[in-house]
């Protein structure tokens, strides 16, 4: 045995070097927002890379922007906080994985939805009670108006499960029952993906509101409506409860596959998303280009990219102004909307850009 461990291991190494290598190159195109197209895949390997996106900054219409962290999501303003009387909801995240872990996972598994967004509704819409039921204005029976009452786990409507399964006969009963009420939350959540792409904020607009409808009110900061209207506390609740739940399975020993901790392991694209470096933009004019002066500027200094000054005429430079910094061909290599913009700006202020087509200022106008 001993013979043979060398040997296992130089094929081993032959194999890792023939292995197609990771580009950096290719982790950039990944990472990148709208590469890969968002294309609303089916399997959950093709959606590891489009759930990749999330790490990066998102917003609806003027909302507050927010993105995805091993954390949970992070907005522009901070984490997410919700009142004191409210963060029972998050002690009760453990509790569910463990009465409801093992139907969670299978429901993942077969629809391709992430385990945290489970955890989250069942928390959210009935405190882990199978039974819990909620009726809504203009309800008069579960047969005549199956629309207007919401019941199990996650709060499915009647009407909702019996169009997506095709089964005019599902019932109250049939909710439920943990099993299929869990199912149907993959089911619906799944249906929904093209349209929320499983970000969080979106999945509880839409889970909520049946869509993602623009919602202007004041103390809204998702801009997405939720009940109450005009208010973000469907959507705030949902958003803490996620959290709590992405960083829980995140120390749990056996995670599903099929959640958010999972792929912020070290080994996942969307880990290399979330850790990778924002380099700058290096344009080839960008140490030669002048930053281009808004009118009541000109009259002042012009900095250029390289950090070096240059004065007007009329403050002791001449008229040679910043054309003494710069090569004497710069304002040629750039763009004409960009040769336009500074001779207007010039003309206007009357001083002295860099070519040496306006180095003199128009008569009849005073030289700030």
């Amino acid at each position: 045995m001993t013979r043979i461990a060398p040997f296992l291991a130089g094929i081993a190494v032959c194999a890792a070097s023939f292995a197609s290598p990771v580009l950096a190159s290719s982790v950039d195109r990944e990472c990148r927002a709208g590469a890969p197209a968002f294309r609303g895949a089916h399997k959950w390997n093709d959606r590891r890379l489009e759930l990749g996106r999330l790490t990066l900054w998102q917003s609806f219409r003027n909302s507050v922007p927010w993105r995805l962290t091993a954390n949970g999501i992070v907005t522009g303003r901070g984490p997410v906080r919700i009142s004191q009387r409210e963060r029972y909801r998050l002690k009760s995240v453990p509790a569910a994985w463990r009465k409801y872990g093992s139907l969670i996972r299978a429901a993942s598994r077969r629809y391709g939805v992430p385990a945290e967004l489970f955890l989250t509704i069942i928390v959210n819409e009935s405190a882990l009670k199978p039974r819990a039921f909620q009726t809504y204005r203009g309800y008069i029976s579960d047969e005549e108006t199956p629309d207007r009452i919401s019941v199990g786990l996650g709060a499915i409507l009647i009407s909702t499960a019996r169009y997506l399964l095709r089964d005019p006969s599902i019932d109250r009963a049939w909710l439920e029952d943990p099993a299929n009420n869990i199912r149907m939350i993959g089911k619906y959540l799944n249906w929904q993906y093209r349209l929320t792409g499983f970000d969080p904020p979106k999945v509880a607009a839409a889970y909520n509101a049946g869509g993602l409808h623009p919602e202007n009110g004041r103390k809204n900061r998702w801009k997405m409506r939720n009940h109450p209207i005009g208010r973000s506390v469907y959507i705030d609740l949902f958003v803490a409860v996620f959290d709590e739940a992405i960083r829980y399975l995140a120390k749990h020993p056996s995670r599903p596959r099929e959640s958010f901790a999972a792929l912020f392991a070290r080994d996942s694209i969307v880990a290399t998303c979330a850790r990778r470096p924002v380099y700058e933009r290096r344009h080839p004019l960008r140490q030669a280009a002048v930053r281009q002066p808004l009118a009541h500027e000109i009259g002042s200094e012009a900095v250029p990219a390289g950090g070096r000054t240059g004065r007007g005429v009329g403050e002791g430079r001449g008229a040679e102004g910043l054309s003494g910094d710069l090569p004497g061909d710069f304002l040629a290599r750039l763009s004409r909307h960009q040769q336009a913009r500074i001779a207007l700006q010039s003309r206007i202020s009357g001083l002295v850009p860099d070519d040496p087509a306006f180095r003199v200022a128009p008569k009849g106008r005073r030289v700030r």
